[in-house]
């Protein structure tokens, strides 16, 4: 009696879980049956729209597809990967198309939408991260992809000349971390960093292009944050993280780069130095090491935690600290004089220059000892920060932040019927489980 009983109990659960699952399904395929799909001007998708009471939902694709792409003018690479006889090969994506190359020598010349574009390709070192202040400085953060407003702001502050080549004499610029994500011209602006750069060398000036937390995510694929046609195009060069791998130039050029500077009695990083990474001990040295051998291991598979990269990738560390700021919304305790005074006494320094975190204007904080300069979005007022034989000032550029490659997004009909859309879901779901891998902080 108890066993037909069980066995009767059991037949109902196995028909309520059917009953709920076919309830389920018939729920996600009525949702379908309306979704739509969202896609740039240039038909790269970039969410999937489900209808939710009287809005939607909106899902992101991470998985850089798209039908039918066209992107006018635009141009995503070039990927050069050297090779041991020291001849190289390069691959880029113009507009609609993927065009390679192979060469030898110090130059790539390519052509794209009517436009010719060179790149140097010779070694470059990179500038000391402890060095006296030199007399002519201008400090730039969180330009994230943008490459309309870096060639506009350089310009006006006379940086680089009219054909954008370096002509600030032995000045030196300061690129404050997060160069890359949001905007689409992510390549064009690493380019012309590492451009600038190698001219700047040769005029005995420098350009430092410090590592944020942003680029962290692009050297280790995580493109959650990036701009939907510059996925597309990674994905069409061979994936996301292949496209800055170590073998590539530009990889090869980002991992060398350091994530603390000082300059004089100036000290500058993305985020900020937290009381806890003052409390460990490291040197400005120690922390750029310890961020340069994490990109020479494995990072993909994530690497074991210590004090080092807490004090690099950490909540508290030098490319995600907001500690400096009460009003930036973080859950972070909040610095307090004394701890800036002793954190710039650990490191003998008498201000500290961070981004990162939102700013309406540049903001001197803390009686004049820490100044934010990200003023990264529309309302701000377009400021940045200059070092005249060391004082600091703050020059109106009058260049607005604005992305202007956002040309406006249009919708389409899903079906599941359609074969391209149900190969949408699925790599809806492939980009996320891959992004859910990557270990975190690091």
């Amino acid at each position: 009696m108890a066993q037909a009983m069980g066995r009767k109990l059991a037949r109902r659960a196995g028909w309520t879980v059917a009953t709920i699952a076919i309830i389920t399904a018939a729920l996600i395929f009525a949702e379908l049956s309306f979704a739509k799909v969202e896609m740039t001007a240039g038909g790269v998708n970039t969410r999937l729209l489900l209808p939710f009471m009287r809005g939607a939902i909106g899902i992101p694709v991470y998985s850089g597809t798209g039908e039918h792409v066209t992107i006018r003018g635009y141009l995503a690479g070039p990927v050069v990967r050297r090779k041991s006889d020291g001849n190289w090969s390069a691959t880029w994506f113009c507009e609609d198309t993927v065009k390679r190359t192979q060469g030898h020598g110090e130059t790539l010349r390519i052509e794209c939408a009517g436009m010719t574009h060179d790149f140097p390709l010779a070694a470059l070192p990179v500038a000391n991260a402890i060095a006296p202040m030199p007399d002519k400085l201008i400090v730039l953060s969180d330009i994230e992809g943008n490459s309309r407003f870096l060639g506009a702001a350089l310009r006006k502050l006379g940086v680089v000349d009219t054909s954008g080549n370096w002509s600030f004499g032995n000045g030196h610029l300061v690129i404050l971390g997060d160069s890359v994500d949001r905007g689409r011209d992510v390549f064009a602006v690493l380019w012309r960093l590492r451009t600038l750069a190698a001219q700047a060398e040769v005029a005995n000036g420098a350009v430092h292009v410090l590592l944020g937390n942003h680029e962290q995510y692009l050297l280790r694929g995580n493109v959650s944050r990036a701009h939907p046609e510059y996925r597309y195009a990674l994905q069409q060069l061979g994936g996301y993280t292949g496209a800055f791998a170590n073998d590539s130039v530009l990889g090869e050029w980002l991992r060398r780069q350091p994530v603390a500077l000082k300059l004089g009695s100036v000290l500058f990083t993305h985020a900020g130095i937290s009381p806890e990474v003052a409390d460990a001990g490291l040197t400005i040295e120690a922390l750029n090491q310890a961020m340069r051998d994490y990109w020479s291991s494995d990072a993909s598979i994530g690497a074991e935690p210590s004090p080092a990269l807490d004090a690099v990738m950490g909540l508290d560390g030098v490319t995600r600290y907001r500690g400096y700021f009460r009003d930036s919304g973080n859950d972070r305790p909040a610095a307090t004089q004394q701890d800036i005074e002793q954190i710039l006494a650990r490191y003998h320094a008498e201000r500290i220059v961070v981004g990162h975190t939102l700013v309406d204007q540049i903001t001197h904080r803390y009686n004049g000892r820490v100044t934010g300069i990200d003023v990264n979005h529309p309302e701000a007022r377009p400021e940045v920060l200059v070092f005249d034989h060391g004082e600091p000032h703050i020059v109106d550029i009058g260049t607005a932040r604005g992305f202007e490659d956002d040309t406006g997004t249009r919708l389409r009909e899903f079906s599941l019927f359609d074969a391209s859309d149900r190969k949408l879901l699925a790599s809806i779901y492939r980009a996320n489980r891959t992004l859910a891998r990557i270990p975190h902080p690091y």
